[in-house]
């Protein structure tokens, strides 16, 4: 038997235990630069076992997004009780969840079963058109962010929480986190990445009713597709291994920033090529 030798007999648990594991809750990007691939290579990267909830296919490149086909939400469910049922899982989170019966699904299972919750709520596209509809966004505000440890919105995802533009003013994303973290979060970032100006990116950190802010030297690079993801699966993976929150988050900064590095003088396709954590 190639590969190996069948036996009836199950391995104990302490000769094959995988530990830590982690869990993603996302859609498939078919070029592999986002999404749920993002997430698996974050979480090898970081050295834990990925599983995964899919919750929609897509046809789309590094050029353009031609078309998703949600996966129906009561498949969605069944797929993250049957990893919870049979693995350990010690953090999860979420990615793209697209329509509102996949965000109620997903919310309520989150208080009773998903440990150690990294919500990474994708509201909009590259170009920043919504993605989810008023009531899946309304769904995830109000259901899905209150069973949330950590919360990683974009300035543009924070602003459609609260329902107001923020602009490009630190003070307005810190009161924005604020408000996110009083839903229940014990920690929100808003990154700041899509900001365009200036030779640093700054992202804002409110946890506890304290405030930090992560900055990092700006790339110019196109090769960015993937990076918010990375950063959210990188959250996850470190919380799964044991980090506290602070740690797990500068981690996973600077996992982000050294992705961004290693990929942004490669071609791949003609559009915003993938950020590479692997090469690390």
């Amino acid at each position: 038997m190639a590969g190996g030798i069948a036996s009836e007999k199950p391995p104990s648990p302490a000769q094959h235990a995988w530990s830590p594991a982690a869990l993603t809750i996302a859609g498939a990007d078919s070029s592999g630069g986002a999404g749920l691939a993002a997430d698996l290579r974050a979480f090898a990267a970081s050295g834990v076992h990925g599983a995964f909830a899919l919750t929609l296919v897509s046809a789309q490149n590094t050029a353009e997004f031609r078309a998703a086909q949600p996966v129906d939400a009561e498949l969605v469910t069944e797929q993250i009780h049957a990893v919870l049922d049979d693995m350990p899982i010690a953090a999860s989170k979420t990615g793209l969840l697209l329509t509102a019966e996949t965000v109620a699904a997903v919310a309520s299972i989150a208080g009773r079963r998903l440990p150690q919750l990294v919500v990474d709520p994708v509201l909009v596209d590259g170009a920043g058109e919504p993605m989810l509809s008023a009531e899946a966004e309304r769904s995830v505000a109000t259901r899905l962010l209150p069973s949330a440890r950590v919360v990683t919105p974009n300035h543009l995802e924070a602003g459609r929480l609260v329902g107001r533009d923020l602009g490009d003013e630190v003070e307005a994303w810190i009161e924005a986190a604020h408000e996110i973290a009083a839903t229940g979060p014990e920690a929100v970032i808003i990154t700041g990445g899509r900001l365009q100006a200036g030779e640093t990116i700054t992202d804002v950190v409110v946890r506890g009713g304290s405030v930090r802010l992560l900055s990092a030297l700006r790339i110019e690079t196109r090769n960015v597709r993937g990076s918010g993801d990375i950063f959210s699966a990188a959250i996850c993976a470190e919380l799964a291994k044991g980090a506290d929150v602070d740690s797990a988050i500068d981690r996973a900064h600077d996992l982000t920033a050294r992705a961004i590095s290693a990929g942004a003088d490669r071609l791949l396709g003609s559009g915003r090529g993938p950020v590479d954590p692997l090469a690390l």
